[in-house]
């Protein structure tokens, strides 16, 4: 059968005696069809199949629909539509097809040096057991990212077709045809919401725990979760994510917002870590390192412990002033963008390290191994890849825990619980109880020795390409499982939960998913009841559900033309 989006040639339909006709006009050659083959041709060059079936199903039966699509085969389709093109670059049979849209390039500012990094790392890796098509631009602004994708063998799709802006319906027409599977790595929660209307192709969601994106974090999550098939994933890159978002729920006083089905269907697969990079270093010659950076020789007569700040400046300050008074025989490395960015140094056992470029993390195996063992929270913020790079560098670490800790990262860890002030949303740091694992930790070495051997050998799991393998298999599972022999609904506005945090209240929206557009409930439910009701039955629904007849009658006008 013939599958649409296509390009037709100059043709002309009409209708004379009450039969149908279409005529090719370069060629000259008429045709007669029947109606539902008019209806049809009126429709191909900006819809699939799937679309089509949905809009003629009125005025067909979906048996007349495929008969008339089956007979658009063989010798009429050469007569009716341009020649497919066909893609300049060629794939592995034996490999997965992966299509990735631009988003992840889109938003690259709002996205910490780290992420970045990941997400570069993550599609070198990804590449090496997939092929993998980008949707970037052939253009100067692009051109240097281009550059460094096209070394790691990763196609782009603007290279697929003849033109170098293909249209729309031709790279749908790719997706749905050519790929096993869609790669959502954007961080806005609503920049690829268009991509689930692909509903025959599985789509995993990437979610980051950038602690600048707390609620952006939660929102795609929220967003994509709502869409999510029983073939897609939303993937998690730490495992406190879905903590953050178990807790934001139960502080719900709506019952329909606190619902424990959004906690379920989500996977978590980290960022990997390079353990050729992120190696145990001399630990003499990294304290020397670290002296250097700091430009603080005196720090090398102290231990050396670090901080993998998750919490907010407004909460961290407090605690790295209080253990750095308790401890001023530790000087303590404290890793965070925006403490470091402003070079805050209120005690002169604490100096603050800020990655600021990708090029900065050369700097983070030498710092890891200057340290006894590192300090860090389960909580949203906190960058799973970096805990994974102290242990690959034989650092053991000391875990303020949320009860989010994997389980095998429990052999080489030491912890202490902290909790959340259900009404302010805030932590509760027991500053006693951290000195005192610090004390414990310090006095013995026999301890740290044995946590730190543990500590490689959990990181050895975690390389890039054991990630990259995680994610092939995972969508390997989701094509096992995604709907076959179903005409899909391509849904043009959805409902989904949103997380307002000023007002720490999740509320619940309509998204017009062609175009991004956030609406209110009442006019998304208006929108999808008029493609297939009178405006006059849907003003009637909304006055009903509203028990307003002005507000549903000013719904129903902002929607009519």
């Amino acid at each position: 059968m013939i599958r649409f989006p296509r390009t037709l040639q100059q043709i002309h339909t009409f209708e004379k005696d009450d039969a149908w006709y279409v005529a090719n006009l370069q060629t000259g050659d008429v045709l007669q069809i029947d109606s539902v083959t008019a209806d049809i041709l009126a429709l191909c060059s900006t819809h699939n199949n799937a679309s089509i079936l949905e809009k003629l199903g009125h005025k067909y039966s979906e048996g007349q629909i495929l008969e008339s699509l089956k007979a658009l085969d063989d010798n009429i389709e050469t007569l009716l539509f341009e020649p497919e093109q066909t893609p300049i670059l060629t794939t592995a049979d034996d490999k997965l097809r992966i299509f990735i849209p631009h988003g992840f390039m889109k938003y690259k500012e709002i996205l910490s040096p780290k992420t970045n990094v990941g997400i570069y790392n993550l599609l070198m890796a990804l590449a090496k057991y997939a092929t993998v098509f980008v949707e970037i631009d052939n253009d100067n602004i692009v051109k240097e990212q281009r550059n460094q994708l096209a070394a790691l063998g990763i196609q782009f799709v603007s290279d697929l077709f003849e033109s170098t802006d293909p249209p729309t319906y031709a790279l749908n027409r790719f997706i749905v045809k050519d790929c096993h599977g869609i790669f959502a790595l954007s961080p806005h929660p609503y920049e690829e919401l268009n991509y689930f209307r692909h509903n025959t192709i599985p789509i995993i969601s990437r979610i980051y725990s950038d602690k600048d994106l707390r609620e952006t974090t939660i929102n795609k999550l929220l967003s994509h979760h709502a869409l999510r098939r029983n073939f897609d994933s939303v993937c998690l890159d730490t495992p406190w994510i879905a903590d953050e978002l178990a807790w934001i729920l139960s502080t719900q006083t709506d019952s329909l917002c606190h619902n424990s089905s959004q906690r379920e269907g989500l996977d978590i697969i980290p960022n990997g870590v390079d353990t050729d990079l992120y190696s145990p270093q001399n630990h003499q010659q990294a304290r020397e390192a670290v002296a250097s950076i700091v430009d603080e020789n005196s720090i090398l007569d102290l231990p050396l412990v670090g901080i993998l700040n998750g919490f907010q400046p407004q909460n961290s300050l407090g605690m790295i002033t209080e253990l750095a008074q308790l401890h001023k025989e530790i000087v303590f490395i404290v890793y965070d963008s925006i403490l470091g960015q402003d070079h805050q140094q209120l005690q002169r056992n604490v100096f603050y390290i800020n990655i600021q470029q990708p090029e900065d993390t050369v700097a983070l195996p030498w710092i890891y191994s200057a340290c006894e063992f590192m300090i860090f929270p389960t909580i949203i913020g906190t960058p799973f890849s970096m805990v994974l790079e102290a242990l690959a560098c034989g650092t053991p670490a000391l875990v303020l825990n949320s009860n989010t800790l994997p389980e095998e990262l429990t052999a080489c860890t030491v912890s202490v619980p902290i909790i959340r002030d259900g009404t302010t949303g805030k932590f509760m740091i027991p500053i006693n109880a951290i000195s005192e694992q610090i004390n414990a930790l310090l006095g013995n070495s026999e301890l740290r020795e044995m946590l730190s051997i543990k500590a490689r050998q959990i990181a050895l799991n975690y390389s890039w390409d054991k990630i990259a393998q995680c994610f092939v298999e995972l969508f390997t599972e989701l094509n096992k499982i995604k709907t076959q022999n179903t005409i899909p609904k391509y849904p043009d506005v959805a409902f989904s939960p949103y997380y307002d945090r000023a007002q720490n209240v999740v509320r619940t929206s309509a998204t017009q998913l062609d175009g991004f557009f956030k609406n209110r409930v009442e006019e998304g439910i208006a929108q999808t009841l008029l493609s297939d009701h009178t405006p006059e039955e849907v003003r009637l629904v909304l006055r009903y559900l509203l028990q307003d007849t002005e507000k549903a009658d000013r719904v129903v006008a902002t929607l009519i033309p």
